[in-house]
């Protein structure tokens, strides 16, 4: 007869929860003691219990087909995943006890971080409000919060959310975060100090400088480990937003533009569609809009509001959020291609070609342009300055002296084209 098998340890792994509910959640004898404590906190109707609830909440998304869109490959060690919240990190392994192709997750480690974010040192989510100042509350919060006046019914009762830039420290992003919120708007500024916001908080580089080297060095596509981390807390925030049904205005301040697009990468690539309830203003970005207007229409959020966007003209702003002047261009070749109807197309792309041009008489000149029209040609170089310098001072002028040229609002002589073509092809 074969040997009885020796009694499991207390440290033994046991699965943890329902079992028939997804992947088996494996943990050893102090992990699951952690979570069976959280499990009875969670009952409880405080400010403990809404953080325990969000994290069995987290505990049982590890039992989807797909892992969370706040999980993410610990660095430096290729088989272990950690998934990010704003007060724990949980880490994990997806692994096989059955000896077939189901995975199971092995709880490694909990480490709960609400010194690390109370202390501001970690990014989390903060409910602010303005009293005489802007004030943020005594703790992060574990998910959005709707207020009566932000109740987040409809697009008109949005949460407004925020993610800042390189600040000072905390108290420095509430001010700075409200300034590009109410976009200089004094009566939404004073709106906004009525109703409160809330900001997902990411604590500051070193130095401004290392901000902006490190944006142009990459051109905008490479982010901090805070940076990295807040991502994955947003991305939790709008799938949270999504499966309530929320409406949410999304607003990022400079390098919180890395932050809000890289939310909006994780999930794109769980093909999540956000059924037009959230939107994103990127305000002052130091990150590719053309990556951003594609990961906006690739999620189905609202893009109704024309003016998503604003810049400055600094370097990071000019290299990593406008590329040189091509994303716009590109996100208008992505609109053309996968969003405009086939009447409107050559409208569409006669606009194009006109905005290309113009962009690159800014870029390298009137000579700059003819030269490299002569070389691409094998033309007269002096011909083609002579033709450049006449087509790019006559055409704003002949373009609207054309007539059904003035009949709409136009906001460049690319849209008036676009409007005139799209016009006549409907007749």
């Amino acid at each position: 007869m074969g040997q009885l098998p020796a009694a499991q340890t207390s440290n033994a792994l046991q699965a943890w929860g329902k079992r028939d509910s997804g992947r088996a959640v494996f943990a050893n004898g102090s992990q699951r003691q952690i979570l069976d404590n959280f499990r009875q906190l969670s009952t409880q109707q405080s400010s403990a219990g809404y953080h325990a609830q969000a994290l069995i909440k987290a505990v049982d998304s590890l039992r989807g087909a797909a892992s969370p869109v706040n999980s993410m490959l610990k660095p430096n060690h290729p088989t272990r995943r950690l998934l990010v919240a704003g007060g724990f990190e949980i880490e994990y392994e997806l692994n096989s006890y059955y000896g077939d192709c189901q995975t199971d997750v092995e709880i490694v480690d909990i480490r709960l971080l609400g010194k690390d974010t109370t202390e501001e040192l970690r990014p989390a989510l903060w409910q602010i409000k303005h009293k005489g100042d802007w004030l943020r509350s005594e703790d992060p919060q574990p998910r959005l919060t709707a207020t009566e006046t932000q109740a987040g019914s409809s697009a008109e009762t949005a949460l407004k959310v925020g993610i800042n830039g390189q600040c000072e420290n905390l108290r420095h992003s509430l001010r700075v975060v409200g300034e590009h919120i109410s976009r200089g708007d004094s009566k939404k500024l004073e709106d906004l100090k009525k109703s409160g916001y809330q900001l997902v908080y990411v604590p500051p580089e070193n130095s401004a400088w290392a901000v902006g080297w490190r944006t142009l060095k990459s051109l905008g596509d490479s982010g901090s480990e805070q940076q990295k981390l807040a991502a994955r807390v947003v991305a939790a925030h709008m799938y949270e937003a999504h499966q309530q049904g929320l409406h949410v205005q999304w607003t990022s301040q400079g390098e919180g533009s890395w932050v809000l697009i890289e939310a909006m990468r994780h999930l794109k690539q769980q093909n999540i569609d956000l059924e037009r309830r959230q939107k994103i203003f990127l305000s002052d970005h130091t990150r590719s809009q053309f990556e951003a207007d594609r990961c906006r229409r690739a999620l189905k959020m609202d893009i109704s509001d024309e003016k998503w966007l604003s810049s400055s003209e600094g370097l990071p702003q000019e290299i990593g959020g406008r590329n040189l002047g091509l994303a716009p261009l590109l996100s208008e070749g992505n609109e053309l291609i996968h969003h405009t109807p086939r009447g409107e197309r050559l409208g569409k792309t006669v606009k194009i070609c006109w905005e290309l041009g113009d962009y690159l008489m800014k870029k390298w000149g009137v000579a700059g342009t003819a030269a490299g029209l002569a070389v691409a040609t094998g033309g007269n170089a002096a011909l083609a300055l002579a033709v450049v310098k006449a087509l790019h001072k006559t055409t704003p002028m002949i373009v609207s002296s054309l007539p059904g040229a003035r009949d709409r609002y136009f906001k460049s002589t690319g849209d008036q084209l676009q409007q005139m073509i799209n016009n006549r092809n409907k007749r």
